[in-house]
């Protein structure tokens, strides 16, 4: 089987059942005739690049499937189709893909993602607490016991040898 990848927005004015509903049935014309669903992202409302159909905004969905080459055709045809569908756009990602594998690799990401996002978090944290905590020192530290800066030179000299132009 093969492995495709199709975007496509639906109008924003659709309600979010009829949102579902889309989803599930173009989840149902790709998995009709043996193909099997990796993965269905759905990113949301976005504002569009330009206007289409009249629209600024769209909801966007991508669906990972895995099926021959008629029911990526079928799942286009339908797309091209469904009136509150404004745009999509299908690719064929691997030729020949082992779909457990694929979604191990996604699986694998998720959790890559997920360790980043709480490790970044934790550093954001202890960036916090250190930025209170020298706060709370400097709020208690004796104004007569600081270091004094010497002042700078009053006058700069040229290098000997040279002159500025």
């Amino acid at each position: 089987m093969r492995r495709y990848e199709t975007i496509f927005i639906i109008r924003p004015d659709v309600g979010e059942p009829q949102i579902k509903d889309i989803i599930k049935r173009f989840e149902g014309i790709a998995t009709s005739g043996g193909g099997e669903v990796i993965e269905t992202e759905e990113w949301g409302f976005r504002e569009l690049a330009y206007q289409i159909k009249g629209e600024r905004r769209g909801y966007y969905v991508r669906l990972d499937y895995a099926s021959d080459a008629p029911a990526m055709n079928e799942v286009e045809r339908n797309l091209k189709l469904q009136d509150t569908v404004l745009r999509y756009l299908s690719v064929l990602v691997e030729p020949e893909t082992d779909v457990a594998k694929a979604r191990e690799e996604i699986d694998a990401r998720k959790r890559r993602i997920a360790e980043a996002r709480a490790a970044a978090e934790a550093r954001m944290a202890a960036a916090a607490a250190q930025r209170a905590e020298a706060a709370a020192g400097a709020a208690q530290a004796d104004p007569s016991s600081e270091e004094e800066i010497p002042d700078a030179p009053e006058e700069i000299t040229e290098p000997e040898g040279g002159s500025r132009e």
